[in-house]
């Protein structure tokens, strides 16, 4: 593996959709007034958008049916879990009579993976799920904090797509549909919330 490939995978690694969500989450609640309520709020938002869909890999590595499916069933049970946390973080905000802003973010999260089923399981679209948990955060980041936030972001977005186009692990059309899903996602939440 060359020094290139090493520094494409630590950048990947460490912009994982679970570590994105936390950044976002611990960002805005200390940066920004009237988003999360408080400590529970954060930490259950962190637990829903973040830490419930990375119960796939503890899940298919001791249940041994699902560990000898491989690879693949990892990544559904991934994406399942992805849209069941998801969801319940939108079921919670309607319950808890969560802020317009923080349930911008559940919306945003949760109509993001909605249209990655949509591209990837229907219309034979591959859309990267990596990119979309970069450009999601990335969007709302700079819808919160402002436009002082837009040349980290894009950096942060060039960074990971170098990454991404390095290790193969997607094509630059895949990252972009990736990137407008996320898009597509923020805009719909925020026409929905406002109704």
């Amino acid at each position: 593996m060359t020094t290139r490939e090493k520094i494409a995978k630590i950048i990947r690694a460490v912009t994982v959709p679970p570590v994105m969500v936390y950044l976002l989450l611990t960002i805005l609640y200390f940066a920004k007034d009237g988003i999360i309520a408080g400590p529970s709020e954060l930490l259950l938002s962190i637990l829903f958008l973040g830490i419930v869909p990375l119960f796939a890999y503890p899940l298919s590595f001791f249940i041994p049916s699902w560990k000898s499916k491989g690879r693949e069933w990892q990544r559904k049970l991934a994406f399942i879990l992805t849209f069941a946390g998801y969801l319940v973080a939108v079921v919670y905000g309607l319950i808890a009579h969560a802020s317009y802003n923080l349930m911008l973010i559940y919306h945003t999260y949760f109509i993001s993976v909605l249209i990655l089923i949509l591209f990837n399981k229907f219309i034979k679209i591959r859309a990267s799920g990596h990119a979309c948990s970069i450009a999601g955060p990335l969007f709302l980041m700079i819808y919160f904090i402002g436009w002082k936030s837009v040349l980290p972001c894009i950096l942060l977005f060039a960074i990971v797509t170098w990454a991404s186009l390095e290790l193969k692990r997607h094509t630059f059309r895949e990252l972009i549909w990736g990137e407008l899903t996320a898009a597509v996602a923020f805009v719909i939440s925020l026409t929905f919330i406002k109704l």
